[in-house]
């Protein structure tokens, strides 16, 4: 193909069709194969290395630098970017390189208004095209006012805040986690400051399964799905509860002592509960009970296949209110999306999709029983985990944090969590090299390219993304044993295979005992060959 041809698929421009219907030449409709420059907006080819490849002249004319075919600058240095939405675009251009999207939006504030970027694959490049945001000029069939694609729009734009977010508030976390746990192994058992700094590490947990859980709302952040014990995960709850139901409204909890574990992502079976009470409350507006129920079952075939459940061992989790109810109506239509009883703008019609979604994925059933005036019952039915390993267990918690006398180059440019996460890592006898980013990487590898066991890279950084950064390791010492970092939502590079199997992803916050147990686990892996695909 032409350098500066490309074939337009409907899929490559869907970001931007509904806001410029009318000026879309016909052959951009088409599949037929045009030019960068007959595309009436701003518009590049970026190469799998993040570099600007081509560019039409309103690109050209709009961003001068860095031009087309240098490689020393990302694609979008020359956008005047925050270093939050450089970040973002980044990290969008990464999920559609490496597959796991057919396309990421993201807009952005100018002196003169919003302008909004679509990056979409074309071919092994990736397309981006920037142009002015604004609302959809198409009515939607069947929608007529437009109001589910004011919902989608504003779950689109919550997601880019939380996502842009996200990434900080990890590496808050990660220092509250980190140091609450530092202070917690230095003092005694039976110190009086002990249960204080055990509440601290526990606000952080719960502030990591929140930001969790708004990822997973608005962004589809990846499950991890793992052992969980409701009745505990209940009674952590409960004292945010009843702040946010109100003196009147009562809050009853009838917790099973044997309960089995299911395998959930704990936030979101959070959000579940949550969104479930949250409306019991909306429905009372007058006050009121709620209860909240876990129990075991054992499903026979025949109550399964009614419930379209699965039979077998069980855990049941009930929520139960005395509110207004809901009609026989509305209950065929409940768990659709978009969907809401309430009065207009009291409701996005989202929350009990939400727990639709989330039931199911989790191998589970979520069905409903209400008479109107009588209140509503919300029944879950989880499998119950198979065997013992499947459960869980304390053997894990019981064994000492591993340690290593490695060396270790850290690659991060928050100075405060590169503090840390060097001074966890001396204290389990690793020697540890510290750098700001990937330019002082590539300089202190350089040095000790020969003493150095293991990188441990952020993923997202100014000027050098942690993937380019191991790309160049890559070419100085093969097989190098990397570990990449991220606090970004729905970090898909290592779920979609971009990763070689002898990487390792470790999610922010970090907590200390989990970054030591992955720095152990990739030290002891295979060195394999870099796969930068």
């Amino acid at each position: 193909m032409a350098p500066g041809l490309l074939v337009c698929r409907p899929e490559h421009l869907v970001a931007t069709a509904s806001n410029l219907p009318a000026r879309w030449p016909v052959e951009i409709r088409t599949g037929a194969t045009v030019s960068l420059e007959s595309l009436p907006l701003r518009a590049a080819l970026v190469d799998a290395n993040g570099h600007l490849r081509e560019a039409n002249s309103e690109w050209r004319a709009a961003f001068p630098t860095p031009r087309p075919g240098e490689s020393g600058a990302p694609w979008c240095d020359g956008m005047h970017l925050s270093t939050r939405e450089r970040g973002a675009l980044l990290a969008g251009l990464a999920e559609v390189l490496s597959g796991a999207c057919r396309r990421f939006v993201h807009e952005y504030s100018t002196a003169r208004g919003y302008r909004s970027v679509s990056i979409s694959p074309c071919g092994a490049d990736a397309l981006i095209l920037e142009q002015a945001a604004g609302p959809s000029e198409e009515a939607v069939p069947g929608n007529p006012d437009g109001e589910q694609d004011r919902q989608a729009q504003r779950m689109e734009a919550m997601g880019r805040l939380v996502g842009g977010v996200a990434h900080d508030f990890a590496n808050v976390l990660t220092l509250i986690n980190g140091y609450s746990e530092i202070l917690l192994n230095r003092i005694g058992g039976k110190d009086p400051l002990r249960s204080e700094l055990e509440e601290i590490r526990s606000a952080a947990s719960r502030g990591a399964r929140m930001t969790a859980q708004l990822l997973g709302f608005t962004r589809g952040q990846t499950a991890e799905r793992r052992p969980l014990d409701l009745n505990a995960l209940i009674g952590d709850m409960e004292r945010m509860l009843r702040p946010i139901l109100g003196e009147h409204i009562e809050l009853e909890t009838a917790l099973s002592p044997d309960l089995g574990k299911v395998v959930a992502d704990a936030g979101q079976m959070e959000q579940v509960i949550l969104n479930l009470i949250l409306n019991a409350r909306d429905a009372m507006p007058s006050g009121g009970y709620i209860r909240v129920e876990t129990a075991n079952a054992d499903l026979d075939a025949a109550e399964a296949a009614a419930r379209g459940a699965t039979p077998g061992p069980s855990v049941m989790l009930t929520i139960s209110d005395t509110g207004h109810g809901i009609d026989a109506e509305s209950i065929e239509r409940v768990f659709e999306p978009f969907f809401t009883t309430k009065e207009h703008g009291k409701g996005t019609g989202l929350g009990l999709s939400t727990v639709h979604t989330v039931v199911k994925q989790s191998g589970g059933q979520v069905w409903v029983r209400s008479t109107v005036g009588q209140g509503a019952t919300f029944m879950i039915c989880l499998p119950r985990a198979r065997s013992e390993a499947e459960g869980g267990g304390n053997a894990a918690a019981s064994r000492p944090a591993p340690s290593g006398t490695e060396t270790v180059l850290l690659v991060e440019d928050e100075e405060p969590v590169r503090r840390l996460l060097t001074h966890i890592l001396r204290r389990r006898g690793y020697r540890v090299l510290e750098a700001s980013g990937g330019q002082d990487a590539l300089r202190i590898f350089g040095e000790h390219a020969s003493e150095i066991d293991l990188v441990v890279t952020d993923m997202v950084m100014p000027h050098m993304m942690g993937r380019e950064l191991a790309a160049r390791l890559e070419q100085q010492r093969p097989g190098i044993r990397i570990v990449y970092m991220s606090g970004y939502p729905d970090d898909v590079l290592f779920r979609t295979g971009a990763l070689s199997p002898g990487m390792t992803l470790l999610r922010k916050p970090l907590r200390p005992d989990a970054l030591a147990a992955k720095i152990r686990e990739a030290l002891d892996s295979p060195s394999r060959p870099f796969n930068p695909r």
